[in-house]
């Protein structure tokens, strides 16, 4: 049985946060980004983080773009799933 997400949000029509329970060292926050509303759902990109690392009510569009750019520009989709989104998003605005 797939493991449901205790925590939901989507902050636009592009990025979507989830939050799944915690369990071992496992990354439980991903971040879904794209454009799902027209007709290629297709083109889209999930980022797993250990945590958020700050208030997840506090994330906004703008960060979710900084992180998600900077991943794609270097290339470390997989990579990233070690940091907590705070930490993705000093790595990505320096």
């Amino acid at each position: 049985m797939p493991i449901q997400p205790v925590w939901e949000k989507e902050i636009s029509d592009v990025f979507t946060l989830i939050e799944y329970p915690e369990t071992s060292k496992e990354p439980r926050c991903l971040i879904i980004g794209g454009n799902r509303a027209g007709d290629d759902k297709t083109k889209t990109l999930s980022l797993f983080f250990q945590t958020w690392g700050l208030d997840r009510e506090t994330i906004t569009n703008l960060q979710c773009s900084i992180v998600f750019q900077a991943v794609l520009e270097v290339g470390i989709v997989d990579e990233i799933s070690g940091f907590t989104f705070k930490e993705a998003l000093a790595w990505a605005g320096d």
